[in-house]
């Protein structure tokens, strides 16, 4: 998992933990958006599907970040990293 320059600013001015960028990047539902490109997106399946490989009080706060999503570019690299209610919509 890379994360570009961009996607380390995003994640500290929106204060996203590490730990809910890898459990979306691991457990997170993907889809196709904008030609190339990949979200994933931390939903309830992520969550639950995250339960039993993290600490109890992790897994809880993963709750907290419900909808986080992150778009994957070239060579599975992150681009952006960002909070959002619903996941990306496909253009």
């Amino acid at each position: 998992m890379f994360l570009t320059r961009h996607a380390e600013a995003r994640q500290r001015q929106r204060s996203i933990p590490s730990y809910v960028i890898a459990a979306t990047y691991t457990f997170g539902s993907d889809r196709v958006v904008r030609g190339s490109l990949t979200a994933y997106t931390l939903d309830r399946e992520a969550i639950e599907l995250a339960r039993g490989n993290y600490p109890e009080s992790i897994w809880k706060m993963l709750c907290r970040y419900l909808g986080v999503y992150l778009i994957i570019g070239d060579e599975e690299k992150i681009v952006t990293v960002a909070r959002g209610s619903v996941r990306p919509t496909h253009h």
